[in-house]
């Protein structure tokens, strides 16, 4: 046998099986998932307490579900545009105002500039790009952080968004209804027999987060964004451009926004400088919920999706238990400290259980001897 596959043979031996990793580390959803479902397992037990048993909770009734994902589906693809920014090292304050930007182009395209309703469309989410490239760049370019390029850019697309509408709100006449019409018209509710209703942009936003993550996972693109986003340095010398990486992922950030503010435009019918108010912070709530790491490397399209739900089921159940705006906020924010509080618990239960498995394959490693 030689020298040179007598070596190799016990740094083999030392690797563990790929499936042998600890369960933290091959399900790395389920602290969030499992704060998720003891979540809805709280609420179902309240309102049969609160009721006496005696019906069926309607915060599982399919009516209510469907509810939930109409109200999630402008938020969740915002989100999904955050999870690959976040990915990246970067982070986005200004969607939120930079959707309400995009309401107002389209509304005043339309009603206004009477440039159709396509064209008002494309200009609307072309603007949102335009912008978002910009951060991008200023970003990608300089050392400054994102963090106070984004926050500049917010400030700034509010008063962009104003001058366009003076301060006033731009009225649509329907013209964008074909984006809330009910694809499931004339079902009902088995339990309370109300009407069923699937919007459009709820199944767009399924088909986002589809792409989204079969990018982030199967690409190659994909790969260098969660690379960027470990060690950029590292990335940078394994012959990735880091600069066009991150302004690449304000693009699609930028193009997602865009549609996210058509879709709020859809919903009210209005162009107006409050419409994505706190789409910022939920956005990046859902995000965080999910496991994705604010310095950049961590996350994956998966959780993101928990946590879009987390977060919108904590509203509606705020909603159907009466309680006031206010303790909905203090829930909210609870539920983001838990959650990221779990997380880096299960990641250093997880590091804790890899090394004592090294530890354990080191001492029962086996003696080759030569031949």
């Amino acid at each position: 046998m030689s020298d040179k596959n007598v070596a190799e043979r016990p740094q083999q031996q030392n690797r563990p099986a790929a499936g042998s990793s600890s369960i933290f580390k091959r399900h790395e959803n389920l602290t969030v998932l499992s704060i998720f479902i003891a979540f809805v397992i709280v609420i179902v037990i309240l309102q049969l307490i609160m009721w006496g048993g005696q019906r069926f909770p309607t915060f599982i009734s399919p009516v209510n579900l469907l509810n939930i994902l109409q109200q999630v589906g402008v938020p969740g693809i915002v989100a999904v545009g955050m999870t690959i920014v976040m990915i990246s090292g970067g982070i986005d304050l200004s969607v939120g105002m930079l959707a309400s930007l995009v309401s107002i182009v389209t509304a005043s395209g339309i009603s206004k500039w009477h440039f159709g309703i396509v064209p008002s469309i494309l200009a609307g989410i072309a603007s949102a790009v335009l912008l978002e490239s910009v951060m991008g760049y200023i970003i990608s370019r300089t050392k400054v952080e994102p963090f106070i390029v984004t926050l500049g850019g917010m400030i700034t697309f509010q008063g962009i968004a104003l001058l366009l509408c003076n301060s006033r709100e731009v009225i649509m006449n329907g013209e964008l209804d074909f984006l809330k019409v009910n694809l499931i018209q004339g079902a009902k509710d088995p339990i309370s027999h109300l009407n069923l209703i699937i919007p459009p942009y709820v199944l767009i936003f399924f088909l986002i987060a589809l792409l989204a993550g079969l990018l982030l996972n199967y690409t190659k693109y994909g790969r260098r964004i969660y690379a960027v986003g470990t060690n950029p340095h590292a990335a940078y010398l394994a012959g990735i451009n880091v600069k066009n990486m991150k302004l690449s992922v304000y693009v699609v950030m930028g193009f997602l926004v865009g549609l996210g503010g058509i879709m709020l435009l859809a919903r009210v019918n209005t162009g107006i400088i409050t419409l994505g108010q706190g789409l910022e912070i939920d956005s990046i709530a859902m995000v965080v919920i999910g496991g994705t790491a604010l310095k950049g490397g961590k996350g994956n399209i998966v959780g993101t999706l928990i946590g879009v739900f987390f977060l919108g089921s904590i509203g509606n159940a705020m909603n159907m238990l009466r309680l006031p705006s206010e303790v909905q906020f203090v829930a909210k924010g609870l539920v983001v400290i838990i959650a990221v509080s779990a997380g880096d618990v299960s990641a250093k239960v997880s590091g804790f259980v890899s090394r004592r498995k090294e530890l354990r394959l080191g001492a029962v490693q086996p003696v080759v001897k030569r031949g």
